[in-house]
């Protein structure tokens, strides 16, 4: 088993091969030992700067001595802002929907010019468009209307749902 331990350091060995001789290698303290000293072999044999043996251990030993603290975190403390100003935010937020909201739903006047008719026009009959007429321009103008400012399906809801006098259902 210690040649394929030294085979398994020189990367020598099979994945399967390799995954045998390492759990070898977790149970048995003579080859755990054999691991060593061929490492220590191939420093020699490299010439590699000579480390202090048994240099894990000592940090483990120092990490043993090192006091464990326990320190829970400090809560943060309460501050009148941390609440305030998202309120504010809201509120600045609620107030600036409702603006644009009356805003565009306010009705618009329209300053029309006025026309004075001569005396003689008025006591003769105008010509008045028929009564149908009027209302079917609206209807299909109603797009370009100033207090159209609701956008969507509620002007076609108007058309759509228009009852007609003498029509049939």
């Amino acid at each position: 088993m210690k040649s394929e331990i030294s085979a398994l350091l020189d990367d020598e060995l099979e994945q399967g091969q390799a995954n045998r001789a390492i759990d070898a290698l977790r149970r048995d303290r003579e080859l755990q030992q054999a691991w060593d000293v061929y490492h220590l072999i191939g420093d020699t044999l490299r010439q590699s700067p000579v480390l202090s043996p048994d240099l894990s251990t000592r940090v483990m030993s120092r990490l043993a001595e090192e006091p464990v603290i326990f320190v829970p975190a400090r809560p943060p403390r309460p501050t009148p802002l941390r609440f305030a100003l998202p309120l504010a935010a809201s509120l600045m937020g609620m107030a600036a929907v409702g603006w644009i909201a009356l805003t565009l739903n306010a009705p618009q006047q329209q300053e029309l010019a006025a026309q004075q008719r001569p005396q003689h026009q008025q006591t003769t009959s105008a010509v008045q468009p028929p009564a149908g007429a009027l209302k079917e321009y609206l209807v299909a103008h109603q797009a370009h209307s100033p207090s159209g400012g609701i956008q969507g399906v509620a002007p076609y809801v108007r058309t759509v749902s228009e009852i007609r006098q003498g029509a049939r259902p």
